[in-house]
């Protein structure tokens, strides 16, 4: 028995000391440039992809990290996936103001004063939330594959996964304390609850 103990220290022992593989890092696979009338996407792969821009149609934004390209224009929103190798694009209202955006290694997140889009990489397309005229917009945080916007009436989650926007409410007065972000997983402390969004999952998990 003393003999199997001893095995069974010398195994732990040997298991917390194998160090864990680290996560895949994802490299910069994407550029974008304009040329005339027309936006261009580069990727590691041969060819270039393009869009074309409106007449009229002039460039605000453009920026590029891991699998994504987001470009801001005077008219939309151009989300490039180096991924599937195409572009997909949203359309601004008249007048809708362009106020944050995160681009991040599988996804991307664009906030308006009207609405949060949010693109994933991997699938190369666009998902859109609008806000309700007594919400107020309070924080948007971004991590590779996870996001989360806070607003006084609701938190909601976005993952480069699961695609969509996964919504909990608040109660009234319930307020954000604290906020602890990975590349995978959010926790938001209130002063009755703790809320947790998962990457993997698309769903909010509560401890009370």
């Amino acid at each position: 028995m003393q003999r199997v103990a001893s095995l069974a220290v010398s195994l732990f022992v040997l298991a917390s000391t194998v160090p864990l593989p680290a996560q895949e890092q994802i490299t910069d696979q994407v550029a974008v440039t304009v040329l005339r009338d027309q936006v261009f996407a580069a990727t590691t792969g041969e060819g270039l992809i393009r869009v074309n821009l409106s007449a009229g149609e002039r460039v605000v934004l453009m920026e590029a990290e891991g699998l994504n390209a987001l470009v801001i224009t005077s008219t939309r929103l151009l989300g490039f996936s180096g991924q599937v190798q195409r572009w997909s694009e949203q359309r601004l209202n008249l007048n809708e103001e362009v106020r944050d955006r995160k681009v991040m290694p599988r996804l991307v997140m664009v906030r308006t004063d009207k609405r949060v889009f949010g693109f994933q990489g991997p699938a190369g397309r666009w998902k859109m939330e609008e806000f309700n005229l007594s919400e107020e917009f309070r924080e948007m945080l971004a991590a590779t594959d996870i996001a989360v916007v806070i607003t006084s009436r609701r938190v909601l989650g976005f993952s480069a996964f699961t695609g969509g926007f996964f919504s909990q409410d608040l109660s009234t007065d319930e307020v954000v304390l604290e906020t602890k972000v990975n590349d995978n997983i959010v926790i938001l402390s209130t002063a009755a609850r703790r809320l947790i969004f998962r990457a993997q999952l698309g769903i909010w998990a509560e401890l009370r």
